[in-house]
């Protein structure tokens, strides 16, 4: 039963972050979009919804049970991208976008989506540390802004457009594991730095 509520909560997340990328789409000046589409994740923070890009650069800290978790997550966002992405007809500029998307090459697709990483482990971990909303509020309209890839919204945008085939897949599973390099590496490099440290300490000792 544990599992399945959160699977469920990992659908709410997908959901969630839909309706920040309809919000996006919808507006007509990029900057105003780009900070509306924080309300996705906003939502997700605030109710403590499973989305699979805040869970990835916890892993390390955590058991195999929360690595499956985590895993199982991208499946419950996928179900709730596709129950709004299909209800709502494409929103504005969808199509071009998505075409767009599949014009990039992998490597630039891979990069993009490790920087997009990057900043949401950044904004939920000071979400965690400082109850603050503050983070999602810059980090989020930066990696919109600059173009990089959220892999959960990536399948919004892809299945709202009513382009799920082969390419659309490949180029999903590439922004997931970019997000996953972005999400671990400042905690993946915080241990490394505690490690040299704790060396250092000894070699003084």
């Amino acid at each position: 039963m544990k599992r399945l509520s959160e699977f469920i909560k990992a659908i709410l997340a997908g959901a969630a972050i839909s309706v920040g990328g309809i919000v996006f789409l919808s507006c007509d000046v990029k900057y105003v979009g780009a900070f509306l589409f924080s309300t996705g994740l906003v939502t997700v923070c605030m109710f403590g919804f499973n989305l699979y890009t805040g869970k990835i650069g916890y892993v390390l800290e955590n058991d195999k049970v929360f690595f499956i978790d985590t895993l199982l997550s991208i499946i419950g966002n996928c179900v709730g991208c596709l129950l709004i992405g299909i209800i709502k007809s494409p929103v504005g500029s969808v199509v071009n976008i998505c075409s767009s998307k599949l014009e990039k090459a992998p490597l630039a697709v891979l990069v993009d989506a490790a920087l997009c990483g990057l900043l949401i482990f950044i904004c939920v971990d000071i979400f965690k540390k400082k109850k603050t909303i503050a983070g999602i509020l810059l980090c989020i309209p930066t990696f919109i802004l600059c173009g990089f890839e959220h892999s959960i919204a990536d399948m919004f945008y892809f299945i709202n457009a009513r382009m799920i085939n082969s390419k659309s897949v490949v180029f999903i599973l590439i922004v997931v594991a970019g997000n996953a390099i972005g999400g671990l590496f400042i905690p993946v490099m915080m241990k490394l730095s505690k490690k040299l440290s704790g060396e250092k300490a000894e070699e003084k000792a």
